[in-house]
C-alpha cells in the first residue's frame, strides 16, 4: 500500500480511529495505524474502502 492511499484513509478519518473515534493527539505515545478491513490473507483488497485507521486497542 503506498503512502497516498494511507494519507487517504487519514484524512477520511480526520486523524481518528474509525472503530472507537479517539483522536490521534489524544494517544500521543501510539500512532494510528492503516489497517486491512477484510485481511489480504480473506483475499481483502488494497483499497480506500477496505481500510481503516485503527488504535491500538483494536488490534
Amino acid at each position: 500500500m503506498d503512502e497516498t492511499l494511507r494519507a487517504m484513509v487519514r484524512l477520511r478519518a480526520g486523524q481518528r480511529c474509525e472503530y472507537c473515534r479517539i483522536r490521534q493527539e489524544h494517544v500521543p505515545l501510539t500512532k494510528l495505524q492503516v489497517e486491512h478491513i477484510v485481511a489480504r490473507q480473506h483475499d481483502g483488497a488494497d483499497d480506500l474502502s477496505n481500510l481503516a485507521l485503527a488504535c491500538d486497542r483494536w488490534k
